[in-house]
């Protein structure tokens, strides 16, 4: 929820907080765990903070996620967030709009598309 609520006030906080979007990147992005207890698993989502609780994020967490990668794409980026979208996303629940950012993105960026 409360990544939610920085998404649905990010122009408020965007007086305070320039590019809150930015920040949310960031902290999914960002393992929790070491270099060294990633490379021993296999688990693309290993040391992801969402992944790690369970935490099922809602369209909107997607598309600003998405949306930041347009700006600064990164193909293991990419393939984090599709994997964290494959584990806790059902098909139907998924927003087209998120379809069609990560169909662009590939595109534009030659990234693969595997999803499940």
């Amino acid at each position: 929820m409360l990544s939610l609520a920085m998404i649905n006030s990010a122009y408020e906080l965007n007086d305070f907080i320039p590019n809150i979007e930015m920040v949310l990147y960031r902290i999914f992005m960002s393992p929790i765990t070491t270099k060294d207890l990633r490379k021993e698993s296999d688990d693309l989502l290993e040391g992801n903070l969402f992944c790690r609780k369970g935490i099922d994020l809602p369209n909107e967490i997607y598309r600003s996620l998405l949306e930041t990668m347009v700006l600064y794409p990164k193909k293991k980026h990419f393939k984090k967030l599709l994997e964290h979208i494959i584990r806790n996303k059902e098909k139907e629940d998924i927003d087209p709009e998120i379809y069609r950012f990560i169909v662009n993105l590939a595109i534009d960026h030659g990234y693969p598309i595997l999803m499940g």
